[in-house]
């Protein structure tokens, strides 16, 4: 007998040991190919002391690399490159969906910046150079303004994707108008529909899939799915967007590199429903924002 998923995805539990993943982004043109991958550290370890209370979540990045090369081969290159070193370990609140709404160790990304600054002392005779330090300073001053910066950004608009939550009987929800940041400043939005598989994949994982399109031009799409072990943590996020106005076609894949061990493990046992109720009750704080708050992304459960 095979073993059905829940309709109902919640957030992880705090775990003891960080994920390890690693980044590819690859984007094709009739132009040119660009490519941008690093290695990266995720792990829930805590929560927020206000009301409400949100989960933690910590997230580290290491060997980043543009188009195969280390990004830090020219002037600009380098300081983009040891200016973003000060944002890691980055630690985020999310909410029940996974998002993140606020940073949680900004005062520690600003000791980090005002550390680093002394390494950009050659850079202060170049005009170009210091405009770019002035605009990072001030992004990294602003806690809001920061937070923002990472919703719009590609990577983090996907690794936190709003998938938890209740896909309802007949395991389709929709997600209308969320955003997707292509180029700096831009969002473009897109009507996504959401679809989890009732059984368990063979290496026994969570798949959802997912398929959407542009909510401004049509031709424009989205289609993937996401991959999650079986406390419900990420194993694997493969999503391909296809730009119709300049031919574009951008994949993304997300990738566990070192799966460490389950809370439970066994292929035939799913977690108990009772226990997952009783966690929902004790956090229901979470919820709130969710049924107050317009802004925040929503599933829509198609029955």
């Amino acid at each position: 007998m095979k073993t059905i998923v829940p309709t109902h995805l919640y957030l992880p539990s705090m775990q003891i040991q960080e994920r390890e993943y690693q980044y590819n982004y690859l984007k094709k043109s009739k132009i040119a190919e660009k490519a941008l991958s690093f290695d990266f550290t995720f792990i829930h370890n805590g929560q927020t002391f206000e009301v409400p209370v949100r989960p933690v979540v910590k997230i580290n990045r290491s060997n980043l690399l543009v188009n195969n090369d280390n990004p830090n081969d020219t002037l600009i290159g380098e300081l983009v490159y040891h200016s973003s070193q000060a944002l890691f370990p980055l630690k985020l609140s999310v909410n029940s969906y996974g998002y993140p709404k606020s940073i949680y160790n900004h005062s520690e990304i600003l000791e980090r910046w005002k550390s680093f600054i002394p390494r950009f002392q050659a850079y202060y005779e170049k005009g170009k150079a210091i405009k770019l330090l002035n605009e990072i300073g001030k992004l990294y001053k602003n806690s809001d303004q920061l937070i923002k910066s990472l919703q719009n950004d590609l990577f983090f608009s996907l690794f936190f994707f709003p998938f938890y939550g209740d896909y309802g009987i007949g395991r389709v929800s929709t997600i209308d108008d969320y955003g997707f940041s292509f180029i700096s400043g831009q969002k473009i939005k897109y009507s996504l529909n959401l679809e989890i598989q009732k059984n368990y994949t063979e290496n026994g994982k969570i798949r959802i899939s997912i398929e959407g399109k542009s909510t401004l031009i049509e031709k424009d799409t989205i289609s993937g799915y996401f991959l999650l072990n079986k406390d419900r943590s990420i194993h694997e996020i493969e999503i391909s967007f296809y730009l119709c106005k300049h031919e574009e076609e951008i994949k993304i894949h997300i990738q566990e590199t070192k799966e460490v061990a389950e809370r439970k493990t066994s292929a035939s046992t799913v977690f108990d429903e009772k226990e997952e109720r009783e966690k929902l009750t004790k956090s229901r704080s979470f919820f709130v924002e969710e049924i107050e708050n317009n802004d925040l992304p929503k599933h829509n459960i198609r029955r």
